[in-house]
């Protein structure tokens, strides 16, 4: 009976302490999750995302890059709250707590609109309405997606918009960015292209790089730019010899002479000696252009060595010795140079002006009639031999050459007046005046050739055209008084005094001392019976010679004869002071004194 109540006792005993046990448990338990529920600081601490099967863990702040394509799940959120108790994601236009309960394509989650733009999310992990951190969720395409959008693309302007848009999403993208510039080059957009370009090779001097920008400014004709890609591509290959020369060209071509010179001659250090002619050639070209002519020469010597067959090296040589005056070296290349080219007709001409201008003529006139043989037509040959026949004084030839040149340039005045000159001076006076009248019209005022063609019609009897003549030359106001006496005998035969006072009216208004002229318009205005005017001139004449008795007793006569008799005393007065023996002037005064006139 003991025995059974003992083991009574001890299992009453055992269920006591696992009751005990039991509820110390379930306050330490109740303890802790009050503590990590309510009492302590929450906090999260990462993400663990299944991205295409294969596990990523995003800690707090960090960022995840995606792409649309990608499949993915949440397996995890970490943080310090017990079971995650009241734990959930929060993002704007993202429905991110989804993901907890299912793999997802992200594209599935996304406005399919703004696929081909950077999408960024930043998913909040909230405790109830605390924020207890974030992650940020970028959304972009591959480079190759942008690539392939735009090779389905045919029309030009959106393909280029979406490789721009393309390459600002992703900058550093090599692939993409040389497609961009390949499209700006193929659309023409020059500008666009060698920014892109000018940007890369700031970063990285590449010769590639450089050498295509060097082609986009070229397209350009960008000079500046193309200098600026050329001098970068010495600088970073100093032998290449190519780029040296076609900076040297664009150098002359923008007018840097001096940059140019020394380009061509760091390019002379660095080629083969067949190479070095057309350098020479350039530099005599250039340091003639700057004045440096000793330079030149020796340039043009140097290239000479090279190749003896250039005529025009010769020419150049030529011209130069010619301009530092030295003619004999001048002559000596200018000959060499008609050897090798007998046909050049301008180097020809020069060596025929040459030796004119030495006085050698006979072999001037032979070159030029080489010249004339194979051109009749080269004008500069015929007046470099009209000169030489000038200085001759071979006047039947000049007459030639001059009409030859007249076939060729017939409005050549120079050449009309004197071709009229020679026909006139040989007495061939016909041949004279029909280009003395071209040349005439040409110059409608010119006073000597119209008195030259007055001349000539005199000396061919024909008073008619030497009348029409004469009257030109009074309306230019010649002053010639062989031309008035001309017309005064040629109207006074045709009895046209009145034409003659309106000529020599003119003619004594220009020409107001000549007393011939007066003495003209006294004859035609009694001739017209105007007693008044012809005693005016004659007053005016006696004003300048007051000796003349002649027109003093005309003056007399004339004032009598108008019944103004004190006048005509006064005038018979005047010629008996100068002759007292004239017996009419005696007569007159008497006659007068008689009638009772007296001095005033």
């Amino acid at each position: 009976m003991v025995k059974k109540n003992t083991k009574k006792r001890s299992s009453h005993r055992l269920s006591l302490f696992l009751i005990c046990l039991l509820l110390i448990a379930s306050l330490v338990i109740s303890w802790l999750f009050w503590r990590n529920v309510y009492v302590d600081s929450p906090r999260f601490n990462s993400v663990l995302f299944l991205i295409n099967n294969e596990p990523k863990s995003i800690l707090s702040g960090e960022t995840l890059s995606l792409h649309p394509q990608d499949r993915i799940k949440i397996l995890n959120v970490s943080t310090s709250i017990f079971f995650n108790i009241d734990i959930r994601l929060e993002a704007k236009d993202f429905d991110a707590g989804s993901l907890k309960y299912e793999e997802m394509r992200l594209s599935d989650l996304l406005n399919e609109q703004d696929l081909f733009s950077l999408q960024s999310f930043r998913i909040w992990i909230k405790h109830r309405n605390k924020n207890l951190g974030f992650m940020d969720l970028k959304v972009q395409l591959y480079a190759e997606d942008w690539l392939d959008k735009s090779n389905r693309t045919i029309d030009s302007a959106k393909r280029l918009s979406i490789l721009e848009q393309g390459y600002h999403l992703i900058p550093d993208d090599r692939g993409l960015r040389q497609r961009l510039i390949d499209e700006y080059i193929s659309q023409k957009l020059w500008k666009k292209a060698a920014s892109m370009l000018e940007v890369l090779a700031e970063k990285d001097s590449d010769l590639e790089i450089i050498g295509e920008l060097l082609s986009i400014y070229r397209a350009m004709s960008d000079k500046d730019g193309m200098i600026s890609a050329l001098k970068r591509i010495i600088a970073l290959a100093p032998d290449d010899s190519d780029a040296r020369s076609q900076l040297a060209e664009i150098l002359e071509e923008t007018g840097n002479i001096t940059m140019a010179i020394e380009e061509n001659q760091a390019l002379l250090k660095r080629v083969s000696k067949t190479e070095k002619l057309p350098i020479y050639k350039t530099l005599g070209y250039l340091y003639s252009k700057t004045g440096k002519d000793k330079n030149a020469i020796s340039s043009y010597l140097e290239a000479v060595k090279l190749d003896e067959t250039d005529a025009n090296l010769y020419f150049n040589l030529s011209y130069l010795y010619e301009k530092i005056h030295q003619d004999e070296k001048a002559y000596y290349f200018l000959e060499k140079a008609i050897k090798l080219k007998p046909g050049d007709e301008e180097g020809l001409l020069k060596l025929a002006r040459w030796l004119s201008s030495k006085g050698d003529f006979s072999d001037s006139l032979k070159y030029l009639n080489d010249i004339l043989l194979k051109n009749p037509k080269n004008i500069e040959a015929h007046y470099l031999t009209a000169q030489i026949m000038e200085k001759q004084g071979k006047k039947q030839e000049l007459k030639k050459v001059y009409k030859d040149i007249l076939n060729l340039d017939p409005d050549n005045e120079t050449v009309i007046y004197n071709l009229g000159s020679l026909e006139y001076e040989s007495g061939n006076l016909k041949e004279g005046l029909k280009y003395f009248r071209i040349y005439s019209k040409l110059h409608p005022k010119d006073i000597s050739i119209h008195e030259i063609i007055f001349d000539i019609y005199q000396k061919l009897k024909d008073e008619e055209m030497a009348f029409k003549q004469a009257q030109i030359l009074v309306d230019l106001n010649s002053k010639r008084l062989a031309l008035y006496q001309f017309i005064f005998n040629y109207l006074n035969a045709r009895a046209g005094f009145d034409m003659i006072i309106d000529i020599m009216e003119k003619g004594s208004k220009s020409n107001p001392d000549q007393i011939e002229l007066m003495e003209y318009l006294v004859f035609a205005y009694l001739k017209t019976g105007d007693d008044e005017r012809a005693i005016k001139q004659m007053e005016k004449i006696v004003q300048i010679k007051p000796a003349d008795i002649n027109r003093w007793m005309q003056i007399a006569k004339l004032k009598e004869k108008n019944n103004e008799f004190s006048d005509a005393l006064k005038a018979y007065k005047k010629v008996l002071d100068l002759s007292p023996n004239h017996e009419d002037a005696q007569e007159g005064y008497l006659r007068l004194r008689l009638k009772g006139i007296q001095h005033e």
